[in-house]
């Protein structure tokens, strides 16, 4: 039987000849549990990635066994979900990597659920599904109810109240990241090995902060990031042919990798390669982060702007010398634009403007503002916040296939992205943007009772059919960490306030994370310290703006950073620049009030005590660093 609703073109499936497609499936929708309901069977959920290799193996074999499609045809309703495109199903449901095969009730309890399984073992768990479900009902629903109990006591945890926020924290997190340091080919863990670029952040701004007595955690620090930095770029993690890093390597001494790229994985270490430069002046990284450069903007970015998903795996192309692969064809692009993906990609471009200047030949500034446009325009409606994906059809017209709003990430690293674009280009239009942003995922995604904020809006969780919102970790720790800036820069205590309220929902839980709590500590330590924070009060056409503002991006915030040249170390520090122009801004930002000059002058502030104001870029320089 072929259901009505079945439309095999909306699913994607291996490049490679497979029957996958002879499954009925069915979109992830209330039709489709409605219609497990009226028939009485059990789910089966795959979910899937278009850059995946093993998804495409999956497909090939296990998907295409005609006992496995028979049974799956038979017994179960089938959905197919494109992980990429609904993070909010994946967060749910993803079991041990991709692909996951995940078989639910119809009201969608998981079952059991796994990764790749080879047919005989897929066809086994699948009968086996069958027969429990058709003959031990009751004893299910009973388990899985007793199950949603223990959840909701451990959501109670979070409602409780708690200690403040302390610089142990920190600390905590960064012994717990040194215990799985790899002493010997540098990263964390050992097989498979991936990348942590959050780590690695991690560990050269906590360089920044002056330790207690007897503490060794700069040494250290940036000795363990020096050490993966440099393991992965000399190991098979990265492309040495067309540049970029894949996805992660099977080996812990950095070989043997799955050649998927990701955009998020090259956005991440793209900022790890840049602080890394900064921190310590070591040309080869700079090389890197100019290839990756290099790759994203070329292989991954749009035609009319924005950056792409992905490449695809593809074990027999990536093992070809530079001359092998010029004559073959390419691992395919998924030309589907993340909205929380370019968010992180449009940070790190601006980060490389910033710290690698007239070095950078990869045009930063300009591909990043190009895809804040894009976003802007395809995007995002003012009041109702970012949508998950947009995907360009012929034409360059956006087509119908546009991704949900309402999802945290997409507000939080867009926010991101348009923090620092403002500091950069004092463009006020990007502070407007970030604080409608802000205040839509205040409103519409914070939990007022417990704090945080929730993965996604009520209005999502209906359409979905989500029982209950999650509040993800990484992305509320990320949202601290936007939060503090936007404080710092509009001078609005509420915005500190919140981002309080998002850290201290995890205190019971972070130690629970460990490596993954480098996010969280770095916001702890944002929170806890003051920035310098330095504000250029003059027309901002000027030109003695504009002198003041480049010379405040770029000299860094105390003389303790080592310089390694020209502006540097500048983006390492705890730093916020603000330009004010009395046509346009008030000049009262907080509990600092500028008065008016007939000329632009800056402001350096730290807590609640400014400079005298400073006329010329060199006195900036000297105030900071006494040169």
């Amino acid at each position: 039987m072929v259901y009505p609703e079945f439309v095999p073109q909306t699913f994607r499936f291996s490049p490679r000849p497979n029957n996958a497609h002879l499954i009925h499936w069915r979109e992830w929708n209330e039709e489709a549990f409605q219609q497990a309901q009226k028939e009485d069977k059990p789910v089966y959920l795959s979910l899937s990635a278009v850059w995946c290799h093993w998804c495409h193996v999956f497909d090939e074999t296990t998907l295409s066994d005609p006992q496995v499609i028979e049974t799956l045809n038979r017994d179960f309703i089938c959905i197919r979900v494109d992980a990429d495109k609904n993070p909010h199903i994946q967060g749910r449901y993803l079991a041990g990597g991709w692909p996951t095969s995940a078989f639910l009730t119809p009201r969608r309890d998981i079952i059991v659920a796994g990764t790749y399984m080879y047919p005989e073992d897929f066809r086994s768990l699948a009968n086996r599904v069958s027969e429990h479900y058709r003959h031990k009902k009751g004893e299910l629903y009973a388990r899985m109810a007793r199950y949603k109990i223990e959840r909701g006591i451990e959501r109670e945890r979070q409602r409780l109240p708690r200690e403040g926020l302390t610089e142990e924290i920190p600390r905590e997190v960064f012994n717990s990241i040194k215990k799985s340091f790899d002493p010997v080919h540098g990263g964390f863990g050992t097989e498979p090995k991936f990348p942590q670029p959050e780590v690695i952040e991690f560990l050269i701004k906590e360089s920044l902060f002056n330790p207690p007595a007897g503490e060794t955690n700069v040494l250290d620090g940036l000795e363990m990031a020096q050490k993966s930095l440099d393991g992965m770029m000399k190991g098979e993690l990265w492309d040495a042919v067309e540049k970029g890093f894949f996805r992660y390597c099977t080996k812990s001494n950095w070989t043997v990798p799955h050649y998927e790229k990701m955009l998020e994985g090259n956005a991440g270490l793209l900022k790890d390669y840049l602080l890394g430069y900064q921190a310590t002046g070591n040309e080869a990284y700079r090389v890197i982060a100019e290839g990756i450069l290099h790759y994203t903007g070329t292989r991954l970015y749009a035609p009319d702007g924005g950056f792409y998903g992905s490449q695809d795996a593809d074990e027999e192309y990536y093992r070809l010398d530079v001359q092998e692969r010029g004559k073959a064809i390419p691992p395919v692009v998924d030309e589907c634009i993340h909205t929380n993906w370019n968010g992180q990609i449009i940070s790190q471009y601006l980060l490389a403007h910033q710290s690698l200047g007239h070095k950078s030949a990869s045009g930063g500034l300009e591909k990043a503002t190009r895809t804040l446009n894009f976003l802007k325009e395809r995007a995002y409606k003012k009041g109702h916040g970012m949508r998950h994906y947009t995907v360009i059809g012929e034409g360059g017209m956006t087509t119908p296939d546009r991704g949900l709003g309402g999802l945290l990430a997409d507000q939080v690293y867009t926010v991101e992205a348009l923090l620092t674009a403002y500091q950069i280009t004092a463009k006020r239009e990007y502070l407007q943007w970030a604080t409608d942003l802000i205040d839509y995922t205040i409103t519409v995604l914070g939990d007022r009772t417990g704090g945080g904020f929730f993965d996604v809006s009520e209005e999502v969780a209906s359409i979905e059919g989500i029982s209950s919102r999650e509040k993800p970790f990484l992305e509320n720790s990320a949202a601290a960490r936007a939060l503090i800036r936007l404080s710092y820069l509009t001078g609005q205590e509420r915005y500190k306030k919140e981002a309080l309220n998002a850290l201290r929902a995890f205190l019971d839980t972070y130690q629970d994370y460990s490596l993954q709590a480098a996010t969280f500590a770095l916001a702890v330590r944002e929170y806890l310290a003051y920035p310098i924070r330095i504000f250029i009060v003059g027309r901002e056409s000027d030109a003695d703006t504009l002198a003041l503002h480049q010379e405040a991006l770029k000299t860094p915030s105390s003389a303790r950073v080592s310089p390694h040249g020209e502006g540097l170390e500048s983006a390492l520090t705890w730093k916020i620049v603000r330009v004010l122009d009395p046509a346009t801004d008030p000049l009262k930002i907080g509990q600092l009030t500028f008065p008016q000059q007939e000329s632009a002058v800056a402001y350096v502030c730290r807590e609640g005590t400014c400079s005298p104001p400073l006329a010329h870029p060199a006195d900036i320089r000297k105030f900071l660093i006494g040169k």
